[in-house]
């Protein structure tokens, strides 16, 4: 798969997208922030989030076996939504995205993205 490309194409399935990233055993390697964006993390705490996403989604696999293959995780937070999308046992894929994004629909252009990469 090539994690640069899905970044961009996440990035032009809407412009309420504020970034779209590729994290690997917990650590950003692909993708960023929107050129316009201003981040609302500085970076350690960027770093944090990360690193908590990729465990919350480590947790989520011992319940998959009765649950099914998670697709995808969301959380809306008073100024952000953001979406966390497992691409393999160690790989996500995350999307922030505005408060007013229509974020069902960006979330079904995703899955149809990933499924294509």
């Amino acid at each position: 798969m090539d994690f640069e490309r899905l970044c961009k194409d996440v990035m032009n399935v809407d412009s309420k997208i504020r970034f779209s990233m590729i994290v690997i055993d917990g650590k950003q390697k692909y993708g960023g922030y929107r050129f316009d964006t201003v981040g609302i993390l500085d970076s350690d705490e960027l770093e944090r989030s990360i690193w908590y996403a990729y465990e919350r989604m480590v947790g989520r696999r011992a319940h998959e076996f009765k649950l099914g293959k998670t697709r995808y995780a969301f959380t809306e937070y008073a100024n952000v939504k953001r979406v966390t999308f497992p691409l393999d046992q160690k790989t996500l894929l995350l999307v922030s995205m505005e408060l007013d994004a229509a974020h069902d629909s960006i979330i079904r252009d995703i899955l149809k993205l990933i499924a294509t990469s």
